[in-house]
Order: C-alpha cells, then structure tokens, then sequence
C-alpha cells in the first residue's frame, strides 16, 4: 500500500535529491539540495513523498508566494522512480498537494511543463483539469545538463490549477475534464489541423482558423530520431501556440486517435 506524507527527515530530503538525480540525470544544473528542500517547507512550501514498504517511490516539491497577484504554490518539480512509473502516482501525488495546500489556505497552484510530451498534457488537462495560461518558450534555457533535455531548448507551458475551480472538480470527478468524451477521437479534418513539419500547410500557407483547430504533437516524443525531428516539431508547435494565443485562442484538452498513434491539442477560440 502507498502511503503520501509530508517529508520530514533529513534522510528524506536527501533521498528527494537522489530521485532527482535519477529522473534528470546527475548532471542536471537545476537539481534542488537537500538544504532548499528543507529551509522551502520551514517558510510554508511544501515538498511530500510516496512511501512503500518505508521507501520513498515519489515526490512533489513546490514553493509558497504569489503569481499572477494570487497567493499561491509554484510546482517546481514531481518525480517517480522508473520502477514504479505507469501506475497513477504522478496524479496521485498532485492530489496529495492539493489537499495539503488546501489545508493552509491555497487555492492556486501554478507549474509548468513541456507541451511536446502528450503524456504529461493528458495528465495536467484532462486528468487535473489545470488551464494553460502561456507559452513560454526556452523558459530554462538551453543547456540544463539533463538527457532529457537533449541539450535542446525547454519551452513550457504555464498552467494554472484552481484547486476548487469547476475544471478541477470536474476533473477530478470524472476521471477527465469536460471533453473527457473526446480523449479518444476519430483523426480531424485535415483543415483544422496544424500540418506537421514537413507537410504542406493551408493553401495560403497560414495556420487554420474557425472556432476550433488542433495543434499536433508526437505521441511519443521521447521515440523521435536523433535527425532533427524534435528541433523541427518544436518550432511548428511554438509558432503555433504563439501565435494561437494571442488570437484569444484557449488550450482545451488532448486528444488521441489510438489507431494512428497521433495526439492533438484541442484549441478553441474565446467569445
């Protein structure tokens, strides 16, 4: 059975820093010590565990302060040993900080992730109910030292979790967001779709309008050759939100066609 609680040793926070190492590599620039981790949750951040048999399988880490003028969580990092990846625990640890977060009187948490990995977008949107606030493109630069980075550039998303918003007790009633009926869809017409790289676009060579369009991404981008693939993606995928975004358009859902191995965004225009 997985027990979720508060870290609370100093044992344990070096075995947060481990996992750390585990999930972004040793070389990882970015890697939070056992200090910050500690002194984070002494001034009211918050940093919990998933525990088997005693031993720490996860955690999530994030830091107390304001963002967009709102009192707030920033969700800088969640991590789960490889071990024990593909059974929940990401979402779980997620509901064990909003209730922790909740209990002192938060009710935003913001964080960030990549928009090219669909796992992690099905995760936040449809399994959360978060709200894509920005792009942000090469937010943590290009060098981090990660491999799962690939020395590339680290656009993110910025997203916002209402943690007693309709979105979240939607989410989190339905096991998805409200285009939870959708998750698995029939591939759109190729007129609402940003063309992949490579592909020939719209016949004005603009991107689709209408109320709805769909942005795609690899279903697996860690599965892409090292050809320049992932470079050429990511640039179509950041013009796109860009641009996207600021026509007023809202990031939706992801939305997957299991047949063809393709994932979408689902983007609609506000108003």
């Amino acid at each position: 059975m997985t027990e979720f609680r508060a870290l609370a040793t100093l044992e344990e926070w070096r075995t947060c820093v481990r996992l750390q190492e585990m999930t972004w590599g040793k070389g990882f620039s970015d890697i939070v010590p056992a200090s910050v981790l500690q002194v984070s949750q002494k001034i009211g951040g918050f940093t919990g565990g998933a525990f088997e048999d005693g031993r720490m399988i996860g955690f999530v880490y994030s830091l107390l302060g304001r963002f967009e003028d709102v009192p707030s969580h920033w969700s800088h990092m969640l991590a789960v040993e490889p071990s024990a990846r593909g059974r929940g625990l990401g979402r779980d640890l997620k509901l064990f900080q909003r209730e922790s977060v909740r209990s002192d009187g938060i009710r935003t948490i913001f964080w960030t992730y990549d928009p090219m990995v669909a796992r992690n977008a099905h995760l936040n949107l449809n399994r959360l109910g978060a709200t894509v606030l920005r792009y942000a493109p090469n937010m943590y630069g290009a060098d981090t030292g990660s491999p799962l980075h690939g020395g590339g550039e680290t656009d993110r998303f910025i997203v916002r979790w209402d943690l007693d918003g309709p979105e979240t007790r939607r989410a989190l009633d339905d096991g998805a967001r409200r285009s939870a009926r959708r998750l698995h869809v029939p591939l759109p017409d190729p007129a609402c779709v940003v063309s992949r790289p490579g592909e020939q676009g719209t016949a004005d060579g603009g991107l689709p309008g209408g109320d709805e369009v769909f942005v795609e991404v690899p279903a697996d981008v860690e599965s892409l050759p090292p050809d320049g693939s992932l470079v050429r993606w990511r640039e179509t995928v950041r013009d796109a939100f860009l641009a996207y975004l600021r026509r007023g358009y809202a990031v939706e859902s992801l939305v997957r066609n299991p047949s063809a191995n393709r994932c979408f965004y689902v983007l609609r225009r506000s108003g």
